[in-house]
């Protein structure tokens, strides 16, 4: 992997690429790991009134198919919260993603269902996803939705839903700056949120964990002791 775009981390035994673009990918299961997509939720805000911009979920789904073309990936794994709402099920988003859809009939896509899918519900039948609940097995890999809270509680674990990501301190100043970053724990790896109209948490990392930040540039490990606690 280009260090400028990418790193490649040890997980569960395998090795997995982190790239800028908020992916994970799995070469030797050509599998793309994503998480926190949130498509149609600018359609939602709109659908209560809110004035916010339009066509994120095409603009994200613009950025899959690069990441696909990129990492030739023939299985896309969506770690919980495909859609934001019930709100933002509209036939604009429906429309975009059935174009997106028949452009990759082949492409086999799995989610793992997440508190938002929980409310927007399955995604509608033509789109030829299959839905599994957290913890579901996926080769040395457990498939989750929200971290565990009991340390040791899963093996190889892969999560979403925190979309992480790290103050790092400028030791000039004293101030810092908010990154979205790969978490990788002794047991489990959060991913950062994929969805372009999404927030951050902050989170802090112990010691012993990695801390990959996503930038312009590329992604780049950081010792934890520069995080900003």
């Amino acid at each position: 992997m280009n260090e400028r775009t990418g790193v490649e981390i040890g997980h569960a035994g395998e090795t997995l690429g982190l790239s800028c673009d908020r992916t994970a990918h799995w070469a030797r299961g050509r599998t793309l790991f994503v998480a926190d997509t949130h498509f149609g939720k600018t359609a939602a805000f709109r659908a209560g009134g809110v004035p916010v911009p339009e066509q994120t979920t095409a603009r994200d789904l613009e950025r899959v198919r690069s990441a696909l073309a990129r990492t030739g990936a023939e299985r896309l794994v969506i770690l919980g919260d495909f859609l934001h709402a019930k709100a933002g099920r509209t036939e604009p988003v429906r429309q975009t993603i059935d174009a997106w859809r028949a452009d990759h009939a082949s492409l086999d896509i799995l989610l793992v269902r997440g508190n938002h899918d929980r409310n927007a519900g399955d995604p509608f039948e033509e789109w030829a996803i299959r839905c599994v609940d957290p913890g579901h097995r996926f080769g040395p890999f457990t498939l989750l939705h929200e971290p565990p809270e009991v340390e040791g509680a899963v093996i190889g674990g892969l999560a979403g839903h925190l979309h992480p990501s790290v103050r790092m301190l400028d030791p000039g100043t004293r101030s810092g700056v908010r990154l979205a970053c790969f978490w990788r724990r002794p047991d489990y790896l959060v991913l950062p949120a994929f969805g372009s109209f999404t927030g951050t948490h902050v989170v802090r990392p112990r010691t012993r964990d990695e801390v990959c930040v996503c930038t312009d540039d590329g992604v780049l490990r950081v010792p934890t002791a520069i995080v900003r606690r």
